[in-house]
């Protein structure tokens, strides 16, 4: 497990974190998520010990962060960090020997990697040759050749077409079973609705949403409904109770304000118009997500 215990950072006068606390469970995917200026990049920075908090601590399987060398941690930064003229194969043994493996054990993890992407015939291209995609993919293995006990990716899918997005998501899955720890960033809500298990959402240096996607979801459920007909549906604006969301051609989102007439009013549509497709929506992080950092 991961801790981060009563973490600050300030950078002169402005604090970025504010005494945040948050754990990591093996086998889960974390996702660490806020608007811009929030604090995720510095919190990753501290985790991997590229700046130094100014109080708090980060353990690691009971073990203080500065007593952890840094092959431990495997990291993909939003930023690509890569040699442009260097060769690929090249520069992914170079990566794998500053993480202490043998140069034949990077080579060998080099080219297993990039036969998982279908890359194998691009060992012997520079990295300049490479579209922003395949230099996404280049980073990813970078990060993880080493087999790294704990992962922070910072907007992984960035550049990777829907083929290669499944490709990352089916290996995220395998680390998950080997119970690596996994930190993932992004802007995307519905890329950590894919991908992750915990989502943690800071704003302002501080913690204002931490938990388990599927138990948030619940906890923020509204009467929310979507309704599909082969009838005009726009008479549902004359109900005062009713507050429309969205609307497109036969169909409509909307919620219920009013719980006394939520129940009533849903057996009358069903006896009013021919309805075919009704369903309960959850809301989306996308949803809660704004509607935390705005009223924060």
């Amino acid at each position: 497990m991961l801790e981060v215990v009563k973490l600050s950072k300030s950078f002169d006068d402005l604090k970025v974190l504010d005494n945040i606390s948050f754990k990591v469970t093996p086998g889960k995917t974390f996702a660490l998520v806020g608007p811009n200026g929030a604090g995720k990049t510095t919190t990753m920075r501290l985790i991997l010990k590229i700046i130094k908090p100014d109080s708090g601590e980060i353990i690691v399987n009971t073990i203080p962060r500065n007593k952890l060398s840094h092959e431990v941690f495997g990291y993909l930064p939003e930023e690509r960090g890569l040699y442009q003229r260097a060769r690929v194969l090249d520069l992914l043994i170079y990566f794998g020997l500053l993480n202490k493996l043998t140069r034949h054990r990077a080579e060998v993890e080099a080219i297993r990697y990039l036969d998982k992407f279908g890359m194998v015939d691009y060992t012997l291209r520079r990295i300049s040759d490479l579209s922003k995609g395949m230099q996404q993919k280049i980073q990813f293995i970078a990060a993880t050749l080493h087999n790294p006990e704990v992962m922070v990716f910072d907007e992984p899918l960035t550049g990777l077409d829907p083929i290669n997005q499944i490709v990352l998501r089916e290996m995220l899955d395998q680390y998950k079973s080997e119970g690596k720890i996994i930190i993932l960033s992004t802007h995307q809500m519905s890329e950590v609705e894919a991908l992750c298990d915990h989502i943690c959402l800071i704003n302002q240096g501080n913690i204002i949403l931490d938990g388990q996607i599927g138990e948030i979801k619940k906890k923020f459920t509204e009467n929310a409904y979507y309704i599909e007909s082969d009838e005009d549906l726009s008479f549902l604006h004359d109900f005062k109770f009713l507050n429309v969301i969205e609307e497109q051609n036969n169909s409509c989102k909307f919620t219920i304000s009013d719980k006394k007439v939520h129940n009533k009013f849903i057996q009358s549509l069903f006896e009013k118009i021919n309805i075919r497709k009704f369903v309960h929506v959850e809301p989306s992080l996308h949803d809660i997500f704004i509607k935390l950092v705005q009223k924060d």
